[in-house]
């Protein structure tokens, strides 16, 4: 048997924390604060195109910061031998980009760290998934509170027709 004692310098394990338990389900639909992690640009996995595999991170829900911490991922095709599929993936892309005040971004590495907003549903093939559906600016978002809405136009007062 070996003595690992002095390895540990006095290893006290009540100072230690029981991580939580991995939560792998799928966040609830909504609007979610995030921040650019990751941005790879690879190819797919059939070869015939390349995208942006894009990892975000929850800062947390606009109204309330349950979620904090999780991770979102988003592939946008920017290339690919199907029309449609890299039209599609290029509007997508294009959206993060004008949520990042950065339309004309043409190097990934300038998206991380980038915070925005993410409008968050479910995939329509396996709602079991999230899918980011929509991107959109910072602006008027603080994690925590949630967007505050304009102000209404006063009412028009009417008289009525026999005043």
């Amino acid at each position: 048997m070996s003595d690992i004692t002095g390895l540990m310098g006095g290893f006290n394990a009540d100072k230690y924390q029981d991580k939580p338990e991995y939560d792998n389900s799928p966040l609830p639909e909504g609007d979610y604060y995030v921040q650019v992690e990751t941005a790879v640009i690879k190819e797919t996995a059939n070869k015939k195109g390349v995208g942006c595999n894009i990892t975000f991170t929850i800062l947390g829900d606009v109204h309330e910061k349950a979620h904090e911490g999780r991770k979102l991922f988003q592939w946008y095709t920017l290339q690919h031998e199907n029309e449609i599929a890299q039209n599609i993936g290029q509007e997508q892309f294009h959206g993060l980009r004008l949520a990042v005040d950065q339309p004309e971004l043409n190097d990934t590495d300038r998206l991380i760290g980038c915070e925005l907003v993410v409008a968050v549903g479910f995939d329509r093939k396996d709602p079991t998934r999230n899918q980011i559906k929509k991107c959109k600016k910072l602006d008027g978002y603080k994690a925590g509170a949630p967007k505050p809405k304009k102000d209404a136009p006063a009412a028009e007062v009417k008289s009525n027709p026999w005043d």
